[in-house]
This record gives C-alpha cells, sequence and structure tokens, in this order.
C-alpha cells in the first residue's frame, strides 16, 4: 500500500514521535518495532483487529506500560514512561471503561485532579469552572450539579473527555471513546471529538469502527501483530481497502477497482479526441466486465426500408428516436465502435434498422430496455434473423444496452460471451454507468460539431464582410469572397452570374477551378430564365443551392453546388447573409463608379472652362496689340515719323508670331491627344539640340544655362526641332518663373546601354506645393512669355514636351530635387516601332 503525505508533515517537526517501539509481556509481543508520527492538529486513527496492539500502543504512549526498546518523544523531548511524567508534558488519556466516581456530581468528576484553590471553599466556583469548560468545548450538559449516576454512556464519556481537556493537552488519546455506546450516543461523542479536532488538538484515535474513521481521521494506521503495515489516508481509499488490511487481504477490491478506472476513463476522455471517446469507452468497459468483445451502434437516420436475413422490415418511425429525427423514416443502427468483435458479426452488423428487424440491438434500441440472450445456442430469440452467424462467430449470449440522453435515445452498446448465462446486476448497472458516458460523450461530440460548424459560417460570414467593406475593389473582392464562401460552406464550385439587361449573362466571379464548367453556367443561365422569386432556392437533391436576387447591373444569382454529398445543415443561412452581403457590394460598387464618373465630369467641364478662359486671354492680348498698332497706323489724322512706324510694324510682326505660336501650340496638342502627331525624325546630336535650345533664349538667360554633354554620346533617331521644342520650354519655365539669378544645369550621358538621359534642373523655389505629386503631363505651368520663346502660353507647354517625347518613344518625369525643379528625359538611341514608317505618328 502506497504511504500518503500527511498533513502538515513537510517544514513541521511531529507533535508525537514514536520511534522503534518494542513493548512485551513475558513471551508475548504485543509491539514489534513501531514507528510513528503525529503531527500537531492531526488526528491519527489506529486500526487493527483485536490483539494487533491499538491499546498498548495508547497505553505506552501515556506511560501506562513501559516499552522494551524503543523512544517516545514529545515535541521533540524524550518521555518517560510514567502516568504522571506524561500527564505533566500535556499528554491525556480517556480509555475505553470511563473510571468516573459514581459519588460525586458532574462537576466534580471533571475537576478531580485539576482543582484549583479557589475549588476547595467555593462550589459556584467549581460549577462555574466545569460550566465554561463544557461551553468551550461544545459539549451539551448545563446542569453540573446532576450525579454522574443519571448520565448515559455518552453523557459520561463526554465528561471523561472533558476531564481530559481541562488543561488543554498537547496529545489527547482516545481509546474505543464509543466501543460500548449506542448509535445516537457515539454520534454526541464524535460531534466532540470533531470539535476539538478543529481547534486544533491532537489527537491519536483507537477504534474498530471503520466508517468513524473515515468520518474523523486525517490519517489511518493500521497495526497487524504488533506491526504497522500501512499508512492511508481516508480520501484516497476505499473502506473496503483498510478491512483488507486490517484482515491482512490484498487490497483489491471491486469498487475501488471500478472507481479507479472511472476516474482514468474521465481523464482519457477529456484530453482524448472526440473520434476516440467511443473506443476508450467500451475499452474501459470490457475490462470492468471482464470481457473482449463489444460494439456500440449509434442511432441515425435512414431512407428506405431495410431487410436482414430475408426478412422485409417496413419504414418505422419512433416517437422521438434521436434528437431531431422528427421527419425521417426507417432509422438506422450504425455500428461506431468496436472492441474485438468477430469479424462475421462486424460485417452483418454495420448496419441495422431500427426495431425488430435489428435483433437484439434494435429491439433494445425500440423499447429503450436491455435485450439479453443468455442462451444464443438454443435457436430462440432475437438472434434467429441471423441464422448461425452466433455458432460462426462462437457467441453464446449477449446483452444490448440502451444509450439515452436527455433528448432520447442515442444508440446500444452489445456485450457478446462466449458461454452462456445471464448477467449478474452488478455488471448490468456498470454497463449502464458506461452507457451514461457514452451519451456525455456522444452529446460533446455532436456539441462540438455544432459549434465548430457555427464557428466556421461566423468566421465566413466576417471573412466576407471584411473583404467586401475593405479597400480592395469590389471586382477582386469578389472572386475573394466566393473563395472564402466555398471553404465556409465545403462546397465544390461557387459562381457569382448576372443577367444583364440587353440578356447577355456575365459570370461576375467564380471559385472552384480554373474556369467555370458549362454545366454550371447553364444551370445559373436556368435558374435566372425561371424568374425565381428572392430568396434561397434547393435543386439537384440538395447538391446546389441558389440565392437570386436584383443587382444594379440586372438579375444575379448566387449558386453553391456539392458533387458528392449534401449541403451542410448551416449552408442556407450562410449562402443568403452572402447574397444579402454581395447585393450590397455591387450596389456600392455602382453608386461609387456613378461618384467617380460625375467627378470626373465635373472635373473635365472645370478644366475646359478653365482652359477657354485662359486660352481667351492669350488670345486677346497679341490680338489687342496687333489691332491696336494697326489702327493707330491707318489714322489719317495722324502722321508717324518713320521711326515709330517702324516700331509699330515691329510690335505687330512680333503679337503676331506669338498669335501663330499659340495656334501651333493648341494644333500640337490636338494632334496629341488625338494621337496623329508627326515626327521629321533623322539622326541627330543631343549636344546640337541643346546648344540650338539655349540660343533660341533671350541674350541676357543664356549666361544663365550650363550645359554638360558627356564625352561618347551616341547620335539618336529623332526630330530635331521637336526635341528643341522640348528643351526650349523647360528652359523657358525654369528661367521665367523663378527669382532673377536663378541657374539652370543641363546634364546629358549615356546612362544604361541604348538610352540617352538629360536632366534639366534648376536652383529656384521649386513648383508649386499642389504640382509636385502631378505626373509631368500634368504639371501645367504658365510658360514663358518672353520674346523668342517656343514655349506655350495657355500651360500647355509641359503636356506638349511629354507627348513629343513619348512620341520618341521615351519619357519624361518630374525628379524629386532638394531645391528647385528637376525633370529627367529618357530617350531611346532607336525607336525601333518607329523605324521605317516614314514620318513618326503617336499611336
Amino acid at each position: 500500500m502506497t504511504v500518503s503525505v500527511q498533513p502538515g508533515a513537510i517544514g513541521a517537526a511531529p507533535e508525537l514521535t514514536v520511534s522503534s517501539l518494542t513493548v512485551r509481556f513475558g513471551a508475548l509481543t504485543a509491539l514489534d518495532g513501531v514507528d510513528l508520527a503525529v503531527q500537531a492538529g492531526e488526528l491519527v486513527a489506529l486500526a487493527g483487529e483485536n490483539g494487533a496492539g491499538k491499546t498498548t500502543l495508547i497505553r505506552a504512549i501515556a506511560g501506562d506500560v513501559t516499552p522494551v526498546s524503543g523512544t517516545i518523544r514529545l515535541g521533540g523531548r524524550p518521555v518517560t514512561p510514567n502516568l504522571a511524567a506524561t500527564a505533566r508534558l500535556g499528554v491525556r488519556i480517556v480509555w475505553q471503561d470511563v473510571p468516573l466516581n459514581d459519588n460525586l456530581d458532574v462537576a466534580s468528576n471533571v475537576m478531580l485532579g485539576n482543582e484549583r484553590f479557589r475549588h476547595l471553599f467555593s462550589d459556584v466556583a467549581l460549577h462555574g469552572d466545569a460550566a465554561k469548560l463544557f461551553n468551550r468545548l461544545g459539549i451539551p450538559l448545563r446542569d453540573t450539579t446532576r450525579s454522574v449516576k443519571s448520565l448515559s454512556g455518552g453523557q459520561r464519556q463526554m465528561v471523561a473527555v472533558a476531564r481530559a481537556m481541562a488543561h488543554d493537552p498537547r496529545v489527547l488519546l482516545l481509546d474505543e471513546p464509543t466501543a460500548s455506546l449506542g448509535v445516537q450516543e457515539s454520534a454526541l461523542v464524535e460531534r466532540l471529538i470533531s470539535r476539538l479536532r478543529e481547534q486544533g488538538t491532537t489527537i491519536l484515535l483507537s477504534c474498530h469502527d471503520t466508517g468513524q474513521m473515515f468520518r474523523l481521521a486525517d490519517r489511518i494506521v493500521v497495526l497487524r501483530h504488533g506491526r504497522v503495515v500501512a499508512e492511508v489516508s481516508p480520501s484516497e481509499v476505499h473502506p473496503d481497502d483498510v478491512v483488507a488490511l486490517v484482515s491482512g487481504q490484498a487490497v483489491d477490491s471491486s469498487a475501488r477497482r471500478q472507481l479507479t478506472r472511472l476516474h482514468r476513463l474521465t481523464g482519457r476522455l477529456v484530453s482524448s479526441e472526440p473520434s476516440s471517446s467511443l473506443s476508450l469507452i467500451l475499452s474501459a468497459l470490457g475490462a470492468a466486465l471482464g470481457t473482449e468483445r463489444l460494439c456500440i451502434h449509434l442511432l441515425a437516420p435512414g431512407g428506405q426500408s431495410s431487410s436482414i436475413g430475408g426478412l422485409a422490415q417496413p419504414p418505422m418511425a419512433p416517437a422521438t428516436p434521436w434528437p431531431g429525427a422528427e421527419g425521417y423514416l426507417s432509422p438506422e443502427l450504425v455500428c461506431a465502435a468496436s472492441f474485438g468483435v468477430p469479424a462475421p458479426v462486424l460485417a452483418a452488423w454495420s448496419r441495422l434498422p431500427y426495431g425488430a428487424g435489428g435483433g437484439p440491438v434494435g429491439l433494445a434500441a425500440a423499447t429503450q430496455q436491455p435485450v439479453i440472450e443468455d442462451n444464443i445456442r438454443a435457436g430462440t430469440g432475437s438472434w434467429t434473423i441471423f441464422g448461425d452467424l452466433a455458432r460462426t462467430a462462437k457467441v453464446a449470449s449477449s446483452w444490448s444496452v440502451p444509450v439515452l440522453g436527455p433528448g432520447g435515445l442515442l444508440g446500444v452498446i452489445t456485450v457478446f460471451r462466449a458461454v452462456s448465462g445471464k448477467p449478474q446486476r452488478d455488471d448490468l448497472d456498470l454497463a449502464a454507468l458506461y452507457a451514461g458516458y457514452a451519451a456525455s460523450a456522444i452529446d460533446r461530440d455532436r456539441l462540438l460539431d455544432q459549434l465548430t460548424a457555427r464557428n466556421r459560417l461566423l468566421e465566413t460570414i466576417r471573412e466576407v464582410l471584411q473583404t467586401l467593406a475593405g479597400p480592395v475593389p469590389v471586382a477582386e473582392a469578389l472572386h475573394i469572397v466566393l473563395h472564402a464562401l466555398r471553404g465556409g460552406l465545403d462546397a465544390d464550385e461557387v459562381a457569382l452570374v448576372t443577367a444583364a439587361p440587353d440578356g447577355i449573362p456575365a459570370v461576375r466571379a467564380y471559385s472552384g477551378g480554373a474556369c467555370m464548367p458549362p454545366e454550371t453556367l447553364l444551370a445559373a443561365l436556368a435558374a435566372l430564365e425561371r424568374g425565381a422569386p428572392e430568396g434561397v432556392a434547393m435543386a439537384g437533391e440538395d447538391r446546389s443551392l441558389t440565392v437570386t436576387f436584383a443587382a444594379p447591373d440586372g438579375q444575379t444569382i448566387l449558386l453553391a453546388s456539392w458533387r458528392d454529398g449534401m449541403s451542410p445543415d448551416d449552408a442556407t443561412n450562410l449562402i443568403e447573409d452572402a447574397a444579402h452581403s454581395l447585393r450590397m457590394a455591387l450596389e456600392r460598387e455602382k453608386a461609387l463608379a456613378a461618384h467617380q464618373e460625375t467627378m470626373a465630369l465635373r472635373q473635365s467641364q472645370e478644366l475646359q472652362r478653365a482652359f477657354l478662359r485662359r486660352l481667351s486671354h492669350e488670345l486677346r492680348t497679341p490680338l489687342t496689340a496687333i489691332t491696336g498698332y494697326a489702327t493707330s497706323l491707318l489714322l489719317k489724322d495722324v502722321t508717324w515719323d518713320d521711326e515709330s512706324q517702324q516700331r509699330f510694324l515691329s510690335r505687330i510682326s512680333a503679337e503676331s508670331a506669338r498669335l501663330g505660336r499659340l495656334v501651333n501650340d493648341l494644333l500640337d496638342f490636338s494632334a496629341i491627344e488625338s494621337g496623329i502627331f508627326r515626327l521629321q525624325s533623322d539622326w541627330c546630336d543631343i549636344p546640337l539640340v541643346l546648344d540650338a535650345a539655349v540660343a533660341c533664349l533671350p541674350p541676357a538667360s543664356g549666361p544663365q544655362v550650363e550645359v554638360k554633354c558627356a564625352p561618347g554620346l551616341p547620335a539618336i533617331w529623332a526630330d530635331h526641332d521637336r526635341l528643341e521644342q522640348v528643351f526650349v520650354n523647360l528652359l523657358s519655365n525654369a528661367l521665367g518663373h523663378n527669382p532673377p539669378g536663378t541657374r539652370v544645369l543641363v546634364v546629358a550621358e549615356a546612362t544604361e546601354p541604348g538610352t540617352v538621359t538629360v536632366k534639366v534642373a534648376d536652383d529656384g523655389e521649386g513648383m508649386p506645393p499642389e504640382l509636385v505629386g502631378a505626373p509631368a503631363g500634368e504639371a501645367r505651368l504658365p510658360d514663358a512669355r518672353r520674346h523668342g520663346s517656343r514655349g506655350s502660353g495657355v500651360g500647355l507647354g509641359l503636356s506638349i514636351a511629354t507627348g513629343i517625347v513619348a512620341a520618341h518613344g521615351g519619357r519624361m518625369e518630374l525628379e524629386q530635387a532638394p531645391r528647385g525643379t528637376c525633370f529627367v528625359i529618357t530617350l531611346p538611341v532607336e525607336d525601333q516601332q518607329s523605324r521605317g514608317k516614314g514620318p513618326d505618328t503617336i499611336d
């Protein structure tokens, strides 16, 4: 027997210690090397048969018996084997035969040997102190003047205990305190002992009553033939184990064995996978019953009548065969787990009909009572429909026990035996107990499945909502949503098809493969043509679900299909919620597209109005000047000298040139926008183009421009005049829209094979903040209006420059610079696309 760890044994010295104690009475050895330790406040019970040494150990500790060898220590101090000496150290004993003086009253007996000086002169003090002691100990004796002759046995024992407790002993020894008492009187004494234990009194109790030990003791020490054979804790053993130890039998009680199995089974069920629960329960039940062949059938809905052994069984509809079974006909019993079942029986019993056609399993399910077949070989009973199956499988008897849950029948457990005979009542009770464990496991597994399905449903809905409400465009989000929906539904494919008003169907999204099979599209179109009302519709024997709803682009259908199975129970709710979310997403997409189109149209109209205002201003300025100077020259009553006439004509010529450039820029911009811009390409050198562009600037601006060209620059296939126009525009903007003194650096180099890069950077104030992030073609600045400039005056310069560079197969980009503005033009050495076409055009 395993020795338990004692309360208070860790970190504290024992209150009472007995080491190698040996007591002999002549040739009889009453105690033989006894070791015992009792902690402070602990109640230790001594168990053993008559003559085991319990009373001798009590007497030796009390000092009434002198040991042959060994030591007794109280609080670590040795105890002299003498009653008076042990009493002075705080050891008190209450004997089985209570030594009270019948000629004295209760108070005198309690205080006998415990008298104080004042008790000799005052009976009031004597009785008062006795009453206080009874009150402190919880002894229900109010009249301390009664003679002890009038007390019952239990009351006399309590008086003896009170006398022993008068001076708060360190250790109280009780020798069979209730052996000669009745049930009620024993209960009184037990309550007193319990109160003393709660008050922290260290108690050593010797008794024969096993139940009393389990009610009172912290620990039980078993003595046999004067030796300690075991120390056990009442919370860890069964009373039968203590009885076995006392009588010298092996500790292997059936009740304890079954409890141990049940505890182990409970722990294994908690930590095991749900799929293995029934197998664990069958294995534990087989060990409990001592059998190796069991199986369990679970009730499941069936679809058609079944027949076994040629006997057709009509469809049956039990009242409530299992939770939620209403509406099903001919339920079946499916073998869910087995343990050592012969192969012929397992093959024939894999699926059994409900009722008599299912043999003992079906009958147990129908009657919800155990079905016992104690002699199958007699050829009678429920096994007859299986023919010679029992003889082939060597089964002589069986009993089937229904597994019942809160909602009704869940299944049937069947036990097979190779010998005839009825099971014992305890065996049936054990089977029923394990059937309860099986019912709990089945309910737990079903609840877990429901929770898993519900979590999958909620997680899918959450993913659908997050995707549709996120930053991903709806067109892309539809594919993500359908993929998540297919996983949540455990479907083979999910499709979203819209029938546009013009009758042409459009597949908005599909999940289930690289492309939608024709049969899926036909099924969706057929549902759309039927004009099904909005809602969920089933088709193809529950193998597909469709939801039809009205979308902005037309009637839309959401379809989910399962090729090899039925749709899950929660599929309808999930597909309905998904369809509702998709409809809102499509409506939001349509509204967003309309809003964007409106904003684009509004922005386009604003740009057009701004452009027309600016164009009108730019055209009116040279026209006004031309008209004014020409009108002045045509006045008949004014005669202009030659110098004035020459000055007027020069201004008319300059403004006419400016007006021509405006018109040419408009034509260029229109050609670029319409894609018919023409280039006259030839081999040209970038340094020459840059020098020509600098030469076009006003004379005062030339020194402010520095040109650096890397040596060995290749000639490029380009239109010299158009490239010159690009660089004139950039240089004019850099000098004309910055403070005086601004310098411009132009660097040309071959950064990559086959390309030439030109950077035009100034150290001026830079681009306006609102234009820094805009593409080069959209950053329209008011261009230079100086004479000799070839830049546009209506904000088209950069757009035209960008178009010219793009026509050459290059690109113009606005580069971030710590100061000023930097444009980077990248040109190919040879534009292969435009070679051989003659005059190049923008396609």
